[in-house]
């Protein structure tokens, strides 16, 4: 899940950037209340009525920020941005035009809320679309590049858990000998996609071990997941997408 424009960067802020700008802000707080007004006869100058309101206005931007950047979003809730089509229709990530031999006709980025406490009282369950910091093996943009790959934040649908055996076959994803009845899909697998997998491949399930988990994205076309860079640890994974507050068109919840 890459990160561009403004919403983005406020949701990818360093906590070294916010204790930067929330001690900028207290600076200014407090070069505005040292604005005075004019001396008048009998009165001692006071702070200006402007720079007053200012200030109060920084204060609250301080307390909000505070609250938000630092309690909420390290702990509990992230806001995230949704770059690429490899998890429609279920969240949308396009634009405009023709990409990877698709055409759309509009932009469409979802951005949703994460909940970073759920994992910390149960387990992730099949299902759950997950947010999680992928092994650089799952960066296939810079491999194809040539440049270093990195260990970038992603967004799947967990398919299998620690104990399940899992088998990607032409006619669909296996668990344990079922077939998967997955509606959330856009599109039935390409015959012949089966043939670049590296972990799950028809003939050859993968079991997965303790502390492993398979993830998938909708888009099974468009979806570097799994099934080309192998089984996921728990210990990696950020949090449950919980909400989907953007855009408004699009406002739900997400289960």
């Amino acid at each position: 899940m890459e990160e561009t424009g403004a919403g983005e960067i406020l949701a990818g802020l360093r906590i070294e950037t916010v204790v930067g700008i929330i001690l900028a802000l207290t600076l200014l707080r407090l070069a505005l209340l040292h604005v005075r007004t004019a001396s008048r006869s009998g009165k001692a100058p006071g702070t200006h009525p402007l720079a007053r309101a200012a200030a109060e206005m920084v204060e609250s931007a301080l307390v909000a920020g505070a609250l938000v950047f630092l309690i909420i979003r390290p702990f509990f809730f992230q806001a995230f941005f949704i770059p690429s089509e490899s998890m429609e229709p279920t969240l949308l990530g396009h634009d405009a035009g023709l990409h990877n031999n698709r055409w759309h006709a509009d932009t469409a980025h979802d951005y949703l809320f994460v909940n970073k406490l759920v994992y910390r009282y149960r387990e992730p369950d099949r299902g759950d679309i997950i947010v999680f910091r992928a092994p650089k093996e799952a960066d296939q943009l810079d491999r194809l590049l040539g440049r270093p790959q990195q260990e970038n934040v992603l967004i799947k649908r967990l398919i299998g858990l620690p104990g399940d055996t899992l088998e990607v076959r032409t006619d669909g994803v296996y668990r344990n000998n079922r077939k998967l009845l997955e509606p959330y899909i856009k599109e039935p697998m390409a015959l012949g996609l089966e043939e670049s997998f590296h972990f799950g491949a028809e003939g050859t399930p993968i079991h997965l071990g303790p502390g492993q988990l398979w993830v998938m994205g909708d888009n099974r076309n468009d979806s570097y997941d799994s099934r080309f860079w192998g089984p996921l640890d728990r210990g990696r994974v950020i949090g449950k997408a919980a909400l989907l507050f953007w855009p408004l068109s699009r406002f739900r919840t997400i289960r």
